[in-house]
Order: C-alpha cells, then sequence, then structure tokens
C-alpha cells in the first residue's frame, strides 16, 4: 500500500449538493414499443476565486432526461449537481485549476449524479432504474468552447 499523504492531489472537492431535482414520471400502457431516451449534458463554472494559498471554485454539472414510448412520455428528468472545490496555490497555475475545474470536477459531479439519479428513479418505481451513460467530458468541454466561439 502507498502511503496516502504522498499521493494527495493539489485539487479537492470541499462539498457538493444537489440544486435543482426534478422527476415527472407518468402511467404508460404496458406494449412492445421501443423506450426511445434523449439525455442533454452542460456544466457552467459558478465562480472562481483567488486567496493567499488557495484557489476556490464553483461548478455546476447539469443533465436532462426525457423518455418516450411511442409518442407518450414515460419520464422527465432534470438535475443540477453542484460542487465546490479547493486547489493548492503553491502547485496550481490559475489556468490549471480552472481547467481541473471544468474536467476532474465535472467527472466528479457526473459521477455523484449518476448514483444519485440510479438511487432515485429506483425509489420512484421506475424499473430498470435509469443509468446515465458514462460521458467523455473532454468532448463536452471542446464542443462548449466550440459552440461558445461560435457566439
Amino acid at each position: 500500500m502507498i502511503d496516502a499523504n504522498k499521493i494527495i492531489a493539489n485539487f479537492q472537492m470541499i462539498a457538493s449538493r444537489v440544486v435543482k431535482f426534478e422527476l415527472e414520471t407518468k402511467e404508460v400502457d404496458e406494449g412492445n414499443e421501443k423506450v426511445n431516451v434523449k439525455n442533454e449534458f452542460d456544466y457552467d463554472i459558478i465562480n472562481i476565486e483567488e486567496f493567499n494559498d488557495a484557489y476556490f471554485g464553483v461548478v455546476q454539472f447539469k443533465t436532462t432526461f426525457i423518455a418516450k414510448k411511442g409518442k407518450s412520455v414515460l419520464f422527465k428528468i432534470l438535475i443540477v449537481y453542484e460542487g465546490k472545490f479547493i486547489g493548492n496555490k503553491n502547485h496550481l497555475k490559475f489556468d490549471d485549476f480552472k481547467n481541473m475545474l471544468e474536467l476532474n470536477g465535472v467527472v466528479a459531479l457526473s459521477q455523484l449524479t449518476r448514483s444519485y439519479i440510479l438511487s432515485a428513479t429506483a425509489l420512484a418505481g421506475i424499473n430498470p432504474p435509469v443509468r446515465i451513460p458514462m460521458i467523455n467530458v473532454h468532448m463536452l468541454k471542446n464542443i462548449k468552447e466550440n459552440n461558445k466561439n461560435k457566439q
């Protein structure tokens, strides 16, 4: 085993919370129609602050789902999950911290969101419960930057 003090990252999550969660379900007749699911993902850096020895940043990960069977909506989900992160200023440059918020922060929040949705949909009686797909956060960041540059 390796001593944790030797491998602790200079970027840490210090808090997280669900900012918004909406789950709407509808009763749908049983049938053999295929269920179509539409997923959308996004994130926003809410703020970044610089202190004497640390950077402090807040990022929100957002996702929506709509599941349809034919023209009938089975369920809709909206969740916004927020994380607060701190970075050691002695070991990270500002741009590195911002990049870690967008990559490491979003990855951490996407996995928390994944488990939250799995639990909530199981408790809501959705069978099987919803498992959001793992996402390519690098691709999400690139698409977000490209869309921003087009505006």
